[in-house]
């Protein structure tokens, strides 16, 4: 450290002042009760330059630095951890368009079987082998498909327009892949330790820099010992021989230099006290991270646990509602076929294109909830990695 400071004054000589190597920003007052020559006032000229160097302070100035270096680290984790949630967010917002797509397909399919059955009823109707009521049967049936179908179309609209916020492109660029949707694994993924968890890396980083800064507490009761040399000129209106010369230049005149050069030791005593609050303090505040860090990694262990058990059930309900799906389809087709031969009427048809509808949809559902767990399971581990792994089974 570097202090230079300079003063020229000018009052009554019982109070000239005169300060050698004062403190930064004080000036301070000496003089005497007599008044020379009757001159009421003089000039002083005092200016110094002081150089500290604290060479030993115990460790403080690197305790400090590892201090600001573990504040840096406490913001990358939590940019590490918003980043996390971002794509966490992003990622569910694309599975449900991906969704979207599935049941728009689901929806397709449905309202090209109940087309083709309309326009067989409705040749059938003209050609006078079925009643007029069933071609407007159809039609309706029909219609409600084809609302459904503009309903998802409507909803995957909407997530590509939320996807297209995060992207920066625009809805028209985005597409979905669906093709793996329908594909399922019952392949664990691998745990990973949930050390390596954003969430749990930002609560690490905290802990470390709450303990840095205890350790800069302990050292603050600790004094300074430093290297101390200055330079400085004294002058004042006040001769040797008790003349008073009251012009400004006087002092210039009258003037010694000064120089010293020695080692000096700083202690503030009241810190030994204050210290031990400000050491309580910190610890108090390292016990309640490490709590924290214990809880967040209980709850994160807990979801993974019920999001890895949910989808190993639903692995089997998902069987279950394809094989549904699989006879459902299969009974339609022979149905429509007895249907066209005359052998049931279109009630009994459309009553099991309902049953169709209610499997793919409880199909679907089961889909959806195979991936959610997935994706629970991702977000409670802290990596989507495995997630693309399964998207590639």
């Amino acid at each position: 450290e570097v202090v230079v400071q300079a003063q020229q004054t000018y009052g009554q000589s019982q109070n000239t002042p005169a300060s050698f190597f004062p403190l930064p920003g004080v000036y301070t007052s000496t003089g005497s009760n007599q008044n020379p020559d009757g001159i009421n006032a003089s000039s002083s000229v005092t200016s110094s330059a002081i150089l500290q160097w604290n060479f030993i302070q115990f460790g403080r100035q690197k305790t400090k630095l590892h201090v600001a270096d573990e504040a840096i680290n406490v913001s990358i984790s939590q940019l590490n951890a918003e980043e996390f949630k971002l794509l966490s967010k992003v990622t569910r917002i694309y599975f449900a368009a991906v969704q979207s797509g599935a049941a728009l397909e689901i929806a397709r399919a449905d309202s090209k079987r109940l087309s083709e059955l309309y326009d067989l009823t409705t040749a059938q109707v003209n050609a006078g082998l079925q009643p007029g009521a069933d071609s407007l049967l159809l039609k309706s049936s029909l219609l409600q498909s084809q609302a459904k179908q503009y309903e998802q179309k409507a909803i995957l609209k909407e997530k590509l327009v939320q996807l297209a916020s995060y992207t920066g492109e625009t809805n028209k660029d985005l597409s979905v892949d669906n093709t793996f949707y329908n594909h399922f694994t019952d392949i664990a993924p691998d745990n990973s330790a949930s050390s390596n968890h954003p969430f749990i890396q930002a609560y690490n980083a905290r802990l470390k820099h709450a303990e840095a800064g205890l350790n800069l507490v302990k050292k603050e009761v600790y004094p300074s010992v430093g290297l101390i040399a200055g330079a400085g000129i004294k002058g004042s209106g006040i001769h040797s021989n008790g003349s008073v010369k009251g012009n400004p230049g006087a002092p210039w005149n009258n003037a010694s230099g000064n120089y010293l050069a020695g080692i000096g030791a700083t202690w503030n005593f009241s810190s030994l006290y204050q210290n031990k609050t400000k050491q309580a303090i910190a610890k108090h505040n390292i016990s309640s991270l490490a709590t924290d860090k214990e809880t967040a990694e209980i709850e994160l262990n807990t979801q993974y646990q019920s999001a890895l058990a949910a989808w190993t059930e639903q692995i089997q309900n998902l069987k279950a509602s394809q094989s549904a799906v699989k006879a459902s389809l299969e009974a339609y087709e022979l149905y429509e076929v007895r249907y066209q031969s005359g052998l049931i009427n279109l009630i009994e048809l459309l009553q099991l294109q309902k049953s169709l509808q209610d499997t793919e949809r409880n199909y679907l559902s089961a889909v959806n909830i195979y991936w959610k767990e997935i994706l629970n399971q991702a977000e409670s581990l802290g990596n989507f990695t495995f997630l693309l792994q399964t998207i590639k089974k």
